[in-house]
């Protein structure tokens, strides 16, 4: 099994004891590098956490303390940022939903615990053009319009709002969107134009989004603590209601592995062979946003289907060389048309890549090869 390194369970107790309130163990401490404590908490956005379990023991360690007074001072802009916000889409008569972080952070034991890099908010999808002018007009500056499913809006010093037009990417997610289609199955009214999604939606549209990281690139430990504390600060959820929602959406698997995962990792409980070396492992290894590895891994599963054999593989490489269909149409157009010509194409490609890549293609080759099944799929 793949232990844990000292690290990494330092930093787990120390975000057990941030979550919960208690001691940290000073000794456990001293056997860990400063340093490469920061660095790890950092890839995972969560240097203010740490920060926070560090206090406990009254250590104040200059970068974490720098760290968590920006967290702090970043989180109270976007608190008045989003009041500006809020007040002109109201007066605008613009429908808005305030989305995961602006949410989640007010479930965390202490104010600041919870970092943000961005806030999330769906709008109406009709009104992106008059949102468009709110938002320049309280001095920001639009860095992608109409180019994914949120237009994205920068300010100095630090401050950077997605408004959302839908929730997922079509092509991305396609179950997601066609779920999520009549958005307003899912929200209640708030206060003038602002919605909000029920405990049990909000907590399904924060696995969503969670599986959509862990899906393709991987993501952090942050997921794992954001579905603990929301567990822990709303005990009484519709579970029938859920169980029905996330069958429908295909992740019941994946919200009871990350609800076992999460309770059991930050209530230290023993995890089992499979958890420590699948599933917590997944985490602690990405970064907030994953990683390129968890990425390839994770699309190398769905083109394989999960499997590791050697006639699955062999079929892989043979489909490679080979290329047909799409893949020929969208690559090689002209051969496409002409058919007859293919087997000049099929000597070509590759006397093409060993010239031009080799060294990616001595990279996929091991890749597939290597390649052992994933115990838990969802």
């Amino acid at each position: 099994m793949a232990e844990l390194s000292t690290l990494q369970s330092t930093w787990l107790h120390l975000l057990i004891c941030a979550l919960n309130g208690k001691q940290p163990d000073k000794e456990q401490l001293m056997k860990t590098n400063p340093q490469e404590l920061y660095q790890l908490a950092d890839a995972h956005s969560m240097l203010s956490i740490t920060a926070f379990a560090l206090n406990l023991i009254g250590v104040w360690e200059p970068h974490f303390e720098q760290a968590k007074t920006k967290a702090l001072r970043k989180l109270a802009l976007f608190d008045i940022e989003r009041e500006n916000i809020y007040r002109e889409l109201n007066q605008a008569g613009i429908w808005f939903c305030p989305l995961k972080g602006i949410i989640l952070k007010d479930d965390y034991p202490l104010f600041g615990m919870r970092e943000m890099t961005d806030n999330d908010i769906l709008c109406d999808p009709l009104r992106m053009a008059d949102i468009k002018a709110v938002m320049e007009n309280l001095g920001y500056e639009c860095t992608s319009y109409n180019e994914w499913h949120h237009d994205t809006y920068a300010k100095s010093p630090c401050l950077e709002f997605e408004m959302h037009h839908s929730l997922f990417k079509d092509e991305q997610m396609p179950l997601f969107t066609e779920y999520y289609a009549d958005i307003f199955d899912k929200l209640i009214p708030a206060e003038n134009a602002e919605y909000r999604f029920t405990d049990e939606d909000f907590y399904i549209y924060m696995l969503a989004h969670e599986y959509k990281h862990f899906s393709h690139f991987g993501t952090g430990m942050r997921s794992l603590t954001d579905v603990y504390v929301f567990l822990k600060t709303h005990p009484d959820l519709d579970w029938e209601y859920l169980e029905t929602e996330l069958s429908k959406l295909k992740l019941t698997e994946f919200e009871q592995h990350s609800r076992e995962l999460a309770n059991k990792v930050f209530t230290n409980t023993t995890l089992t062979e499979d958890e420590t070396e699948q599933l917590l492992h997944f985490y602690l290894d990405s970064s907030l946003y994953g990683s390129i590895e968890n990425g390839e891994y994770n699309n190398l599963t769905r083109t394989l289907d999960g499997e590791d054999n050697k006639k699955v593989k062999a079929k892989y490489f043979l489909n490679r060389f080979f290329i047909s269909g799409k893949v020929l149409e969208k690559n090689y157009p002209f051969f496409y048309r002409h058919k007859y010509l293919l087997p000049f194409l099929y000597v070509y490609r590759p006397f093409k890549g060993l010239i031009t890549h080799p060294k990616g293609i001595i990279h996929d080759t091991k890749k597939v090869v290597k390649y052992k099944s994933p115990k838990h799929r969802y």
